[in-house]
């Protein structure tokens, strides 16, 4: 076992992996290679977090770590109310923003919808994100980097910081996809505060259910469903807006320590499972 929490090599992997899967398409992209990667290679790059996720868990924690992992990848026995904001939260923004942003004809219609992958139906997109961009993100993410740096510090603290390291992971994807690609610095900016509210949300649904990956993978990649639909970007600002305020209101009633009503989760240099801290 390792003496420290293996913060830096399990983020360089996770750069290595997900970013080398993601290479072909940036230079496709830019011009440098005239050959047109697959773009299931985005997908498939996404998965980088999950996998450098498991190889640490392993290396630092053992057959217990590895085990512990595995298990909340696939919690799903937590109070149904938070299953509930997984699944139906973001859909419910999503509508309430496309109507503040001036519903159009469009709007139902493209709802679920991907300008990246146009052959897929939405049912299988829908699925493909909650896998590849849920649970290849936030095994990673959630699962295995917040609860370390929540053993050190408070929650908000933790997030904050893990925010800056899943932001900079998204870097080459600005090279490439269709939406952060047209971003200008603003823009950028103005994302890096729907990441950081967004981050905010993450860590208190992975602490109020003692840890439970799959919750946080389900609302992952189903709002990734309605901020990447093809609809009127106002009403993608709008939704920005409401993710922002929604990080904020929870920050405020659960407050910076365990941003949860109940505790948090930690993992001790010395531990190799998940621990529950209570309030």
């Amino acid at each position: 076992m390792l003496a420290q929490p293996p913060l830096l090599a399990f983020y360089l992997l996770a750069y290595a992996l997900s970013w080398g899967v993601w290479l072909p398409l940036l230079l496709a992209a830019q011009g440098v290679i005239a050959y047109q990667p697959p773009q299931w290679l985005h997908l498939l790059g996404s998965l980088g977090p999950a996998v450098a996720a498991l190889i640490m868990a392993r290396v630092c924690g053992g057959q217990m770590g590895w085990r512990d992992l595995w298990r909340r990848m696939v919690a799903w026995r937590v109070p149904g109310r938070w299953h509930a904001i997984a699944w139906l939260s973001p859909l419910v923004l999503f509508f309430i923003s496309a109507w503040l942003g001036g519903w159009d004809s469009q709007t139902l219609h493209n709802f679920g919808r991907s300008a990246e992958y146009p052959e897929l139906p939405p049912g299988v997109y829908w699925a493909a994100s909650i896998f590849f961009y849920g649970w290849g993100e936030e095994t990673g993410w959630r699962g295995f980097a917040l609860p370390y740096l929540q053993a050190r510090q408070s929650a908000l603290a933790a997030t904050i910081k893990l925010s800056l390291f899943w932001a900079l992971w998204h870097l080459p994807l600005f090279g490439f996809t269709p939406g952060l690609s047209q971003m200008g610095l603003a823009t950028v900016l103005g994302w890096y505060l729907s990441l950081l509210t967004g981050a905010i949300l993450f860590t208190w649904l992975t602490n109020s259910t003692r840890g439970s990956i799959l919750i946080a993978a389900i609302f992952h990649g189903t709002m990734d469903i309605v901020f990447v639909s093809p609809v009127a970007p106002v009403t993608v600002t709008v939704l920005g807006a409401l993710i922002t305020l929604w990080g904020i209101a929870v920050l405020c009633l659960a407050g910076p320590r365990h941003l949860s009503q109940g505790g948090k989760i930690v993992i001790a240099p010395a531990q190799t499972a998940v621990v529950w801290i209570k309030r």
